[in-house]
């Protein structure tokens, strides 16, 4: 699969366009916030890829102890991290749109790259919720290694570190798939 992806990534590389801050088309490219490259075309392989993430779903409500998701739905990015790129500290969710169907409900990101790896940095980083009895901010460095899927609610406060790219070719970018599992809101 890595490699179907790697492929697709690549011949898509024109397609690819600068990452938004905020909601969707209504969102607005901040270099100073967010720094990376997005596709939403996933070809042939969305299918597969929706299927694969889908399969994960129930365990991962379980482990995570969050409720039940309702109507789930999956909703897809891909992004290249280039030299310099990152994403400041934010969470997944958009709490102003009282007219929204879904909400996002818990996040994965899934990692590829080429190899020999190209780039260094570009962690993810888990912040905690609350500050430490002492005051002081507790968070988590993930590593983004080949293959890999993280999972997290999607309300948690998160970030990506620079990313290094000494090449600054495209091949050579940190690639992942952001997927947000979306639960339908429940009528009142």
């Amino acid at each position: 699969m890595i490699e179907r992806l790697l492929d697709w990534a690549l011949s898509q590389e024109v397609a690819f366009v600068p990452t938004r801050v905020g909601n969707g088309q209504e969102g607005v490219v901040n270099p100073a916030i967010r720094s990376s490259l997005l596709l939403r075309d996933f070809g042939d392989l969305r299918q597969e890829l929706e299927a694969r993430f889908a399969t994960i779903l129930d365990e991962a409500v379980r482990v995570l102890r969050l409720s039940p998701l309702q109507q789930p739905h999956l909703e897809l990015e891909l992004v290249a991290h280039n030299e310099g790129a990152f994403y400041n500290e934010h969470i997944d969710t958009f709490t102003a749109r009282p007219d929204a169907q879904s909400d996002r409900a818990l996040t994965g990101v899934y990692y590829f790259h080429r190899t020999p790896k190209g780039f260094s940095g570009g962690e993810l980083r888990l912040h905690a919720i609350a500050p430490a009895a002492d005051g002081t901010r507790c968070f988590t460095d993930i590593t983004p290694d080949q293959d890999m899927f993280v999972l997290f609610p999607s309300w948690v406060p998160h970030e990506v570190r620079k990313v290094s790219c000494p090449s600054a070719a495209f091949a050579d970018s940190r690639f992942a798939i952001n997927c947000w599992y979306r639960s339908s809101r429940l009528e009142p």
